[in-house]
Parts: structure tokens; C-alpha cells; sequence
């Protein structure tokens, strides 16, 4: 066994504490293992963040992990058992162990794997220096390649050669720029970057669903435009999603749902932020398919295997956006309110200041309040119930059952519209009966 040397020492909090944890780890113990919490969770623990997935590393055979969490009553479900990953189930919540492991065979998007009961060699595998620390249930830090102080120092660091570490996975591309976002603070290490710029084409061969993943914990960052401007810069970006070519509109964002609006409505929303990179990109020459046609927004919501909600969300927020103006009679906003509702007139309005305030000249104060009480007007609308439907016409005896009820509706919903919703059923049925059908003329 290759053992690690204790490099640091952290004081354990959250569900590192909980008595499920301590029956975990005394499992593996009394089975004659060593288990380690690993890569996400001691890089948060260090930084004294929230902690949420429990990782495990562990010098058992998954087989003989879970013989020895099943001896003591705790289930297990074999997740990813070719890989050496099991899953424990506690009350405190989910663990997921694997086994200490190296690389065999490698294709960039599929890996085989031998265990190992060395923690160097399973160090070594992983894709960057802070994801490749360990530590013990009583805080003790085992670091091999000096993570911790490029997480201190916000560098986001490949561990080894970066080009032979991201051949192992191509994913690890986007991860690079993800963790950048997220825990890296300029410059951009040069030799990462660099390395992926080479692989950057590499990224055809991963699925899009990897891509997407990515691409939202990316912009769920506190100010992810700098690190996209990078992955353009780099071609990364233009290699996968050609249509987005700039971060003006998007820093633009960043800066309204993360820092400037104090609205408790507005929070960092990747699909949102998705659609200010995309609303900027599409009025280029460069935002193209592959067939040299103009992308549209379904298309990128297509190419990034959204749900259908996220696509008709998307294509929304594109669509709706050039219709709002500050400058909207109040009239006007709450029929768009009603329409739409709050949520959607929200991102329509947020998405529409971004691209304003993109373009020179940049928008005013004067303009941004103008903007900030279309926001403060769907903070405070109340949904209105159209009051009639179709059998209240037909009781009406206006027309018989049939294809007019429903022009007849349309009809009477308008007026009710440019009446600022206040005519009652009552009225709308006398407006019914003293108009003709919309689309046919009066005979005298």
C-alpha cells in the first residue's frame, strides 16, 4: 500500500460530524478497510462552505464495502459497481463510496478501471490538484500535489501533464472552465488553458446532456462571463456552441440577478443567463449551424437536449424580450402580466435590460429605475381570472354550441383586456349581445 503523508489538519463540521458518518467509516474499519473523504467535499470543508455530497474514497473491493456497511444495517445500492462506486443509505443522507482505482484504458469519454489499494495512484488519476485531497474522519489532510494552496490562491491546476489528463477524459475540458468560474481567480493558469484549446474539437464526442450539465453549473456561478469570455477566447465554446460568440449582455445580467437587484425573485439562473449569451450572439454573422443558416433559440435548446419546460422557457425569454420598453403604458405591462404571468414577464425584462444596457450608450440611472419598476410591477401583480367561459355564452343564448363559442371568448377577453380587467361577467355577456361576431359584418 502507498500511503500518503498528513499534510494539514481541518476541523470537521456538518454531516462530516453526524453519527451515520462515524457508523460509515467504523464499518469499513471493522472490516479491516480505510475510508477518506474526498474531492468535492474536503475542497468545501476547507473553504468552510456548505457541505453537500458526501465522496468517500475507500481501500476495499466495492464487493467487500458493501459486506461490511450491509453487516451493520446500513443499505446499499451498487450505483456504479464496474467503476468501484456503491451508494450507502442513512437517515443522514446518501454516501457515495469508491474504491481506490487507476486507469487502464482510456477512450476521452469512457474509462476502464483496475482497484488499487494505493491512495497515491488514485490521487493521481484525478483531474485537478484541489479535487485530489483527502482527509480523515478526524480532520487529519492528506495532500499530495499541494491542493490546498492553489485553492487558497484561486488556481485551478491539472494534476501531472494537463494534455494527458484531459485525454483520459475530454469532459475535463469544461470542468476546467467550470471550477475556474467557481474557484479560480485570474490570470487563468496558461498551461490548462492552453491544453485545452488543443483538445478543444475533442468535445464533438460528448454528449450533449454532459455538455448542458456543465455548461448550467458553470453559469450557476457568482459571475461566470469572465470564464466564458475564456472559453471563446481559448475555442472551447465555439467548438460546441458556435452560436455563442459574446459576454457583453451577459455580464450585464450577472451583474442585475446577482449584485444590483435587490429582489428576493431574482436569483443567478443559468437558463436565464443561458438565453443572455445567446440573445447577444444571434445578431452576428458568426452565430451559424453547421449549414451556414442563422441558429435560432430552439435550435441551441435542441443542441443542448433541454427539457421541453426549459425549451418553451428559452424560446420565451429570446422571443418576448425585444417587446419590452420601460417606457410600456402601465396598461399595456399588466396585459403582458396577464398573458404570461410574473415569471416569465420577469425574465422577458431582465433579458431585454441586459441587451439595452450591452450597447452603447449604456443606460442611464434614469433608465435603469424606468427598468427596475417593470420589475417591482410584477413583484407586486395579482393574477386576474377571466370571468367568463363558454357555457356562460351558451346560456346567454348568444350561439348555439359550436366553433363561435370560442371566437365569441377571444372576442369578449380583448375587450376585457383594453377595459383593464374590470368588466364583470355580467358586462362582457351585454357587450356580447350588443356586438356582431367578430369576422362578420351587420346586415341591416
Amino acid at each position: 500500500m502507498t500511503a500518503l503523508e498528513v499534510t494539514g489538519r481541518l476541523r470537521p463540521y456538518g454531516i462530516m460530524v453526524a453519527d451515520d458518518t462515524a457508523r460509515v467509516f467504523d464499518a469499513i474499519a471493522q472490516h479491516g478497510g480505510q475510508a477518506r473523504f474526498v474531492g468535492g467535499m474536503v475542497r468545501d470543508a476547507l473553504l468552510k462552505r456548505d457541505l453537500f455530497d458526501v465522496d468517500i474514497a475507500c481501500d476495499l473491493s466495492p464487493e467487500e464495502t458493501s459486506k461490511a456497511l450491509e453487516k451493520v444495517g446500513i443499505r446499499v445500492i451498487p450505483t456504479g459497481i464496474k467503476h468501484g462506486t456503491i451508494t450507502a443509505i442513512t437517515d443522514a443522507g446518501a454516501y457515495e463510496i469508491t474504491t481506490l482505482r487507476v486507469d487502464v484504458l482510456s477512450d476521452g469519454r469512457h474509462a476502464e478501471v483496475a482497484f488499487t489499494d494505493s491512495w497515491l495512484e488514485d490521487a493521481k488519476r484525478r483531474d485537478f490538484t484541489f479535487n485530489a485531497i483527502y482527509c480523515d474522519l478526524d480532520g487529519a489532510v492528506y495532500d499530495p500535489f499541494d491542493g490546498e494552496t492553489d485553492l487558497r490562491e484561486g488556481r485551478v491546476r491539472f494534476i501531472g501533464v494537463a494534455e494527458n489528463r484531459i485525454a483520459e477524459d475530454y469532459l475535463r475540458i469544461l470542468r476546467f472552465f467550470r471550477f475556474q468560474a467557481w474557484f479560480g481567480r485570474p490570470p487563468i493558469d496558461p498551461i490548462g488553458a492552453e491544453a485545452c484549446r488543443k483538445a478543444a474539437k475533442s468535445l464533438v464526442d460528448i454528449s450533449a446532456e454532459r455538455i448542458r450539465d456543465e455548461m448550467f453549473k458553470l453559469l450557476r456561478s457568482q459571475s461566470p462571463a469572465s470564464t466564458i469570455g475564456n472559453m471563446i477566447g481559448f475555442g472551447v465554446l465555439p467548438s460546441i456552441l458556435p452560436q455563442l460568440v459574446q459576454t457583453d449582455c451577459l455580464r450585464i445580467m450577472q451583474w442585475l440577478d446577482s449584485t444590483a437587484l435587490a429582489d428576493p425573485a431574482i436569483r443567478p439562473d443559468p437558463l436565464r443567463r443561458l438565453a443572455a449569451l445567446f440573445a447577444v450572439g444571434e445578431l452576428h454573422d458568426d452565430a451559424e449551424n453547421q449549414d451556414g443558416k442563422p441558429a435560432t433559440a430552439e435550435q441551441l435548446a435542441r443542441r443542448l437536449r433541454l427539457s421541453n419546460d426549459e425549451t418553451d422557457r428559452f424560446v420565451a425569454m429570446i422571443s418576448h424580450a425585444p417587446l419590452i420598453d420601460p417606457e410600456l403604458p402601465i396598461e399595456t405591462i399588466h396585459q403582458d402580466l396577464y398573458r404570461v404571468g410574473a415569471d416569465a414577464f420577469r425574465d422577458a425584462v431582465l433579458l431585454a435590460w441586459s441587451v439595452r444596457a450591452s450597447v452603447p450608450p449604456r443606460c442611464s440611472r434614469t433608465e435603469n429605475e424606468q427598468w427596475k419598476s417593470l420589475l417591482a410591477i410584477a413583484a407586486d401583480w395579482q393574477p386576474v381570472t377571466f370571468p367568463i367561459q363558454g357555457r356562460d355564452i351558451l346560456s346567454a343564448g348568444l350561439v348555439p354550441a359550436g366553433p363561435k363559442i370560442g371566437v365569441m371568448l377571444k372576442q369578449a377577453e380583448e375587450y376585457w383586456l383594453d377595459h383593464g380587467f374590470a368588466p364583470d361577467k355580467k358586462d362582457l355577456i351585454a357587450y356580447l349581445a350588443s356586438q356582431p361576431l367578430a369576422g362578420e359584418q351587420e346586415t341591416e
